[in-house]
């Protein structure tokens, strides 16, 4: 059995991950759509960027400083966002209800058409969509909003032409204009997609404006003894909640967007860092569908408890707020093993240690398996970082 689970284990981890920092286009402003005066909908359009995150370090007793840089453009971007009722189930092919946009209160939102280019030049392209919630910033001054959706890829081109996967994006807006997303996508069953050569080092950009330092948790579960498991209402149902006790690792992505290589995803598993117990809740119909119409999961309040040798650094509190998860099938994992993949999203509120009065906000993608349970999980949390507190 150990060597079986170290299998499944190196097979939920053989995933291929892209991260990208989208900000406006000057060339093709977005194009918002207004009911009786009020904002409804907007088109964004914009430029994505190849964006590298890097495994996080500890700089002496009080610090943890992580490198993110961000790379010249991978291709265009582009999405229909809309406010959408809080009942709102959405369908492929399915308009949406005109919402009107109320930047003094959370919204669920709607993210139709997606059209991600990943590879240089726009030749390799993904589709999606998905939905996700605003939340307001109060401040002074023209409204601004942090946007974040969990997604499904419904189509792609060039080397993404086929897969399967999900996205997920966060980030600041000021309507209907302005905007700094990052998206993370996830592609399962990646064949030549994934590597672990080395890949082009990135060109950073430096004129690209951030006020954040990025940084990825990787989670995983290591034994059949970690989870305690409370059973749903029939054996037909999916377990009514996992009770279950992590392993949290150190981790770094990066692609190559062009080059001899073509389209490479470098997923890079660094030591064991510490735990990441929680407690997650399933709705009744999890991993049953393929539209990301409704939450099929929640989780409390998390934690990422570091551990660095004999010492306690800092413990770092995040919140998945909605999660959508699909059952599927995954290259090297019995198909009886219930596996799923799934995207969430939720903000940071504090820590201690290293990350005392931590704010932000964070996204995750995974996969994993009900029985035995195993997952594969990539938290990426955006902290907010006027002083580069946290940046190598």
């Amino acid at each position: 059995m150990a060597d079986d689970l170290k299998e499944w284990q190196q097979a939920l981890d053989r995933l291929a991950y892209f991260n990208l920092l989208a900000v406006p286009d000057a060339t093709r402003p977005n194009e918002p759509s207004y009911r009786h005066g009020e904002l409804t909908a907007v088109r964004f359009h914009g430029a994505a960027h190849r964006f590298d995150v890097g495994a996080g370090q500890f700089a002496g007793r009080r610090e943890y400083r992580v490198a993110n840089t961000v790379g010249t453009e991978a291709g265009p971007f582009e999405f229909r966002w809309a406010p959408i009722p809080e009942d709102f189930s959405l369908l492929p092919g399915h308009a949406a209800p005109p919402t009107a946009f109320d930047p003094a209160h959370s919204q669920r939102i709607a993210v139709t058409a997606a059209d991600f280019a990943i590879g240089q030049g726009g030749q390799d392209r993904i589709a999606g969509f998905g939905t996700g919630r605003s939340y307001p910033i109060h401040r002074a001054g023209p409204p601004l909003i942090r946007i974040a959706s969990a997604g499904v890829l419904t189509g792609g081109k060039g080397a993404l032409a086929g897969r399967t996967g999900m996205f997920a994006l966060s980030g600041l807006f000021t309507p209907p204009g302005d905007f700094q997303l990052n998206v993370l996508v996830m592609i399962k069953d990646p064949g030549a997609l994934y590597t672990t050569a080395e890949i082009p080092v990135i060109e950073p950009v430096q004129a690209l404006p951030r006020s954040s330092t990025y940084l990825y948790f990787s989670t995983f579960v290591p034994t059949l003894t970690s989870t305690t498991v409370v059973p749903g209402k029939t054996p037909a149902h999916p377990p009514a909640a996992l009770i279950v006790s992590e392993k949290l690792r150190l981790c770094a992505t990066g692609f190559a967007a062009r080059g001899p290589e073509g389209l490479a995803s470098r997923y890079e598993v660094g030591p064991t860092a510490g735990e990441h117990p929680l407690t997650v809740k399933f709705s009744p119909t999890s991993g049953r569908g393929t539209t990301p119409d409704a939450p099929s999961a929640s989780s409390d309040v998390e934690q990422f408890q570091l551990d660095d040798g004999s010492r306690h650094p800092g413990t770092l509190e995040v919140q998945t707020d909605e999660t959508r998860a699909i059952l599927t099938t995954l290259d090297g994992v019995p198909q009886d093993m219930g596996t799923q993949m799934f995207a969430g999203f939720g903000p940071v509120n504090g820590g201690n240690g290293v990350f005392a009065g931590a704010q932000g906000f964070q996204i995750n993608l995974g996969v994993g398996t009900f029985v035995p349970h195993l997952t594969s999980i990539l938290y990426l949390a955006e902290l907010a970082d006027p002083t580069g507190r946290f940046r190598d």
